[in-house]
């Protein structure tokens, strides 16, 4: 059995959201639909229909009942049944 890797317990989840890519100029574009399928305090597990590469940084909006959106960045990518399995580090701003 592998050990358990995470700081915190996560919680398994069916949640809708919103998340769109930080780095682009084309706001419109980079707007996309996931879902949550896991949560901790420190980041999220997502299934979305678009391609994502380790290290990008996405912006979550709604999760776990936060006011303003969730910068975070994207740690591993795998594809499953046609759709993408991500795992999300949530970053904390300087502000």
């Amino acid at each position: 059995m592998a050990a358990e890797l995470r700081k915190y317990p996560r919680i398994n989840t069916a949640l809708e959201i919103n998340y769109s890519l930080d780095d682009a100029s084309d706001v419109a574009s980079n707007q996309f639909i996931g879902t949550v399928t896991d949560l901790s305090k420190s980041g999220a597990g997502l299934l979305v229909d678009q391609i994502h590469r380790p290290d990008d940084l996405v912006c979550l909006e709604g999760v776990g009942g936060a006011q303003k959106p969730l910068n975070s960045v994207v740690k591993w990518v795998r594809k499953t049944q046609g759709k993408y399995r991500i795992g999300v580090k949530f970053v904390h701003s300087a502000t």
